[in-house]
């Protein structure tokens, strides 16, 4: 099981083909069971985010403070979602999807292969040391 876009971290690239196949199933998921599945694919969503913070924070990735900032804004989206989840719009929870897996498509492309890239020693870390934000 790959993800489309293979980083080389074992965590992210696992945790990133579990919600690709999740976002997969709404193509074949019924009406009536998209709103749990959305509850299912925030969850891990959420989750992931949690476990790829604790492994920028484990490495003292120079780029966390902006990964995490995106990491925040995707969650917004999910939770500006929510309620057309929760009213059962079958037709706009099924666009909401759509925009929702191209934000984390754009998201593994942009900072996760940044943060990938540092983690596997091939980002050249003067190029991002000075956006370590102060502690």
């Amino acid at each position: 099981m790959h993800p489309a876009v293979v980083l080389g971290v074992p965590l992210m690239d696992a945790d990133h083909a579990t919600i690709e196949l999740m976002l997969e199933r709404v193509a074949t998921t019924s009406d009536p069971d998209l709103p749990a599945l959305f509850a299912e694919i925030e969850a891990e969503v959420t989750a992931h985010f949690a476990r790829e913070e604790v492994l920028m924070a484990e490495h003292r990735a120079p780029v966390a403070h902006c990964h995490q900032a995106q990491h925040a804004l995707l969650l917004g989206e999910f939770a500006a979602a929510r309620p057309i989840a929760e009213a059962g719009d079958a037709a706009a929870l099924r666009a909401a999807f759509d925009r929702l897996a191209e934000f984390v498509a754009g998201h593994v492309a942009s900072v996760d292969r940044v943060t990938a890239q540092f983690l596997g020693g091939t980002l050249d870390t003067a190029l991002v040391e000075r956006l370590r934000l102060p502690e």
